[in-house]
């Protein structure tokens, strides 16, 4: 995978962290087969919609993967007034147009998590994604895409589950997509941000970076840019991976490359609509594919090896170290200093702000560093 694709969280392909959950099946209206832990809402009345979003721009925004959700919470806890948004990832679609868990054995739904961060004046836009049980599952998207039905269904269960939970709005990411979805996709979104707006949700949704319409791959030419930016509130580019784990080592998001993907992203989606992508996270390349690796696990292998950071002209910071067998290998990754010469491209291009993938495990010294820039 390449250019943006958020990757498995299997050990030894994206994230190690699991966290331990209880299953139990949930009711939500017009949605079948969600199962998960939900803690008792203290306030189950309370409803938020999206015009409790802060007044403050640029926007500042952050993932919750839910392998690590304590971890990313914990950031959002000890930051309170740096997040305007936060986008849990807990569901995924079924072919037929029903919501599931994204995960059904690990996913933790956390309702009084939700509503303490609204009464906070944080929106909580939950993402719902085809990254399903740690493998991104591409068919079930064009399923429900290709069957008008199953579309209405999904966008019937969608709106109910932002309205029933109380949520201010739905994320939607959806990857790996051919061209031969592009205006069903187009389609779906349009219908989706109508029936959110009218139950006075939001609709946001992320896409892979691309300096073209026809972009890299079939993933690009599934993404009509101008007309998801006319069907979305809010588009999020996903500006990393331009090195990804089984590429050649190099940096995760180059700023001249970032700059290149915003540049034409902006031709085609209202620049208060798009939101910069910011990765946190890195890559260790040795015999095989990289493996993600988060700030801190980078941190205790540079000290272990006693090994000399570098950085690119642009900032991005790299090392080299010996492993098993003497294996060399070559680790990229993002830290306060690389996302600051990217985070001026929010003022430059007047965008709507930045987004965090992931919290959880990164540098602390990027929150100073985003309460500066986008003040």
């Amino acid at each position: 995978m390449k250019h943006g694709a958020k990757r498995k969280h299997k050990a030894g392909r994206r994230h190690s962290w699991r966290p331990l959950a209880l299953i139990a099946v949930v009711s939500v209206a017009a949605i079948v087969g969600i199962l998960a832990v939900i803690r008792p809402d203290p306030n189950p009345d309370v409803q938020h919609n999206a015009s409790n979003a802060k007044d403050a721009a640029p926007m500042r925004i952050g993932y919750v993967p839910y392998w690590d959700q304590d971890r990313a919470f914990a950031v959002v806890d000890q930051n309170p007034e740096l997040f305007d948004e936060i986008s849990p990832m807990w569901y995924a679609p079924e072919a037929n147009g029903d919501v599931r868990l994204a995960d059904t054995e690990e996913t933790v739904i956390d309702l009084p998590a939700v509503r303490a961060l609204q009464e906070q004046g944080i929106r909580v836009i939950p993402t719902v994604t085809n990254l399903r049980d740690g493998d991104w599952d591409p068919a079930v998207v064009q399923a429900l895409l290709h069957d008008p039905a199953a579309m209405r269904r999904h966008v019937d269960a969608l709106v109910d589950l932002a309205v029933s939970e109380g949520y201010d709005g739905i994320d939607i990411d959806y990857e790996e997509l051919g061209g031969a979805d592009r205006d069903a996709y187009s389609e779906f979104l349009t219908s989706l941000g109508t029936a959110l707006r009218s139950a006075g949700k939001a609709l946001t949704t992320a896409v892979h970076p691309k300096t073209s319409d026809a972009g890299y791959d079939e993933r690009n030419l599934a993404q009509d840019f101008a007309a998801i930016g006319a069907a979305a509130d809010q588009v999020r580019v996903m500006t990393y991976d331009y090195s990804w784990d089984t590429s050649p080592p190099g940096p995760v998001a180059p700023a001249d490359w970032v700059e290149d993907v915003i540049a034409w992203t902006v031709t085609q989606i209202p620049a208060e609509k798009v939101i910069l992508g910011i990765v946190l996270l890195g890559y260790d390349w040795g015999d095989g594919p990289g493996a993600t690796v988060d700030y801190e696990q980078l941190q205790e292998i540079a000290d272990h090896h006693d090994a000399i950071v570098r950085r690119s002209d642009d900032r991005s910071p790299s090392f080299r170290y010996r492993g098993p067998s003497n294996t060399l290998h070559e680790v990229w990754y993002e830290d306060a200093a690389s996302v600051r010469a990217k985070l001026p491209l929010v003022s430059e291009y007047g965008l709507g702000g930045a987004f965090f993938w992931r919290l959880g495990g990164e540098d602390p010294r990027v929150w100073p560093t985003v309460r500066e820039m986008l003040d």
